[in-house]
């Protein structure tokens, strides 16, 4: 019932408007003699852009008509993740996140009443895998799973009975690539996109469809320590 309502609500408002660190180097490529200085635990905190995208499909039988909206914020968080070396020069790692975001989006319904959006928090686990282009400069790829949480709140003021408040979480999907560059003894910098995509909602009436699906883009920065 929730989904339905939640749909319903931005139906009608969709409607208004359109209905490393230090490592000697061989002439092979990077050398690992210390292990240690590139493999282990690692700690980061993070802050960057984000991109929130809604999108709507309205299918009947005799027509079908899409909305996709977008809103910009912060995205701020942590991430934690440990690396290993295979071979000479490549690097794969595990690592878990959480980060929130300042996006919301509000869909005014022309009489006064609006349904807003926003993220709440975002849980990511996954793998990475990268090569080391010299002793401190790691270009990687990334991807895994996500849980994220989103926010529905609908108020009229016209009708205060009818406002409601509600939360979901989506499960979904995440891939990128970035770039990681060591400095002093323990320490590193980096810069990554990331994509992801979460399972929305879907409510089938005969042969008409509704669907609701929400995805992401960010880009991130992040200072961390590896121990």
């Amino acid at each position: 019932m929730r989904t339905v309502t939640i749909i319903a609500a931005l139906s009608a408002a969709y409607a208004t408007p359109v209905l490393a660190q230090s490592i000697p180097m061989q002439d092979g490529g990077p050398e690992y003699g210390a292990v240690e200085k590139v493999s282990g635990l690692r700690i980061e905190p993070r802050i960057g852009y984000d991109r929130v995208i809604t999108e709507l499909n309205v299918e009947t039988a005799t027509d079908s008509a899409g909305v996709r909206e977008g809103k910009s914020g912060v995205t701020y968080g942590g991430e934690v993740g440990y690396d290993t070396v295979v071979n000479a020069g490549t690097v794969l790692g595990i690592y878990g996140g959480i980060d929130g975001s300042s996006a919301e989006q509000c869909f005014p319904d022309g009489f006064g009443a609006q349904t807003c959006l926003k993220p709440g928090r975002n849980l990511t686990v996954g793998v990475r895998g990268g090569y080391l282009l010299n002793p401190t400069t790691l270009l990687y790829i990334k991807g895994g799973y996500s849980n994220g949480q989103i926010r529905f709140d609908y108020t009229d003021p016209q009708f205060p009975q009818d406002n409601v408040r509600a939360s979901d979480t989506l499960s979904g999907f995440h891939a990128g690539a970035g770039v990681q560059a060591g400095f002093g003894r323990n320490f590193y910098g980096k810069l990554e996109y990331v994509y992801t995509d979460y399972n929305g909602y879907e409510v089938v009436d005969g042969r008409d469809k509704v669907s609701l699906d929400f995805s992401r883009h960010q880009v991130v920065a992040g200072l961390g320590v590896r121990f």
